[in-house]
């Protein structure tokens, strides 16, 4: 064992020299060969002279064990930095942080219904006693009869215009007022029997059967034979018959029941969507619904 290591050359301040053994003064063993800066560095911490201890500084061994401890760390660090991996992952993930493994989901099961009638709960009868209760609270009624008869309802306005009868076109809102021609253009006028021959008789008129379909009519001037009323450019005329398939369809009308039978529409055969309208400037057709055209009333004849 070396002189050193003896406690008997121990005193304050550090070791007794000299430094010596049977073969001589010590040496500090020779390092072994390195290389780079390391190396240098590790060669002249060995080789350098021995000072001696003192209370204020440290040792050769400790300043050697840091300067090997600092190389160590840096070999390390060189290593890490250069080595493949994650670029992303911090070097605490890859050295300590053991790979995570998610556990299995938990289910987790709904509370059980209980069976008592809490509030919002719902109580259902069994199948069979509902049939029961049903069986119990229902009520058997005496089938009936249906009518055999029925009340005989009233014939239909247009069965009014009778064919080759002569009749007046009353206004229902006003009877005082007649559908008649003046000027070979139909209007509404104020025709009473104290009117004019000329106006009482152009406020005539007999009913034919349709020109177009025999299930309308056609209306003639009973003072001008030949000229029925027809609507041209959407105004009524009293027009000459001719056998031309527009005539024939402009003179032909359908009536139609309103208010309850009492008085009737005029509908146009060849426009089924348009009506007879009286406005301040004549007689037209307009497409309206039946409830808004023009109803008259089948008169008697001024």
């Amino acid at each position: 064992m070396p002189d050193e290591d003896k406690p008997e050359g121990l005193r304050i301040g550090g070791w007794v020299p000299p430094y010596r053994d049977t073969n001589g003064p010590l040496r500090p063993p020779v390092p072994p060969r390195r290389r780079g800066a390391a190396a240098a560095l590790s060669a002249a911490l060995w080789t350098g002279p021995i000072r001696r201890h003192t209370s204020g500084g440290l040792g050769r061994r400790a300043v050697a064990a840091l300067a090997t401890g600092a190389v160590i760390a840096v070999a390390g660090l060189t290593a890490l930095a250069l080595g493949g991996g994650d670029d992303d992952a911090s070097l605490a993930q890859r050295v300590v942080l053991p790979p995570f493994t998610p556990s299995a989901p938990i289910d987790i099961l709904p509370a059980p219904v209980t069976s008592s009638a809490g509030p919002g709960s719902v109580t259902r009868t069994p199948t069979r006693a509902r049939a029961t209760e049903a069986a119990r609270t229902t009520t058997t009624r005496p089938a009936t009869k249906a009518p055999t008869t029925r009340p005989a309802t009233t014939a239909p306005t247009p069965a009014q215009l009778v064919p080759d009868r002569t009749v007046g076109l009353a206004l229902a809102d006003n009877p005082a007022y007649r559908l008649r021609h003046r000027d070979f253009a139909a209007l509404l006028d104020d025709v009473d029997a104290r009117s004019s021959r000329g106006a009482r008789q152009d406020s005539r008129f007999t009913v034919r059967r349709g020109l177009a379909s025999a299930s309308c009519v056609s209306l003639e001037s009973a003072g001008l034979d030949g000229y029925f009323l027809r609507h041209r450019n959407y105004e009524l005329h009293l027009d000459r018959w001719d056998s031309s398939d527009l005539y024939q369809n402009d003179a032909t009308f359908c009536p139609r029941p309103v208010r309850g039978g009492r008085a009737l529409v005029l509908q146009s055969k060849n426009y089924p969507d348009y009506f007879l309208v009286a406005r301040s400037s004549g007689v037209r057709i307009e497409r309206v619904a039946a409830a808004q055209a023009t109803a008259f009333v089948v008169s008697e004849p001024l």
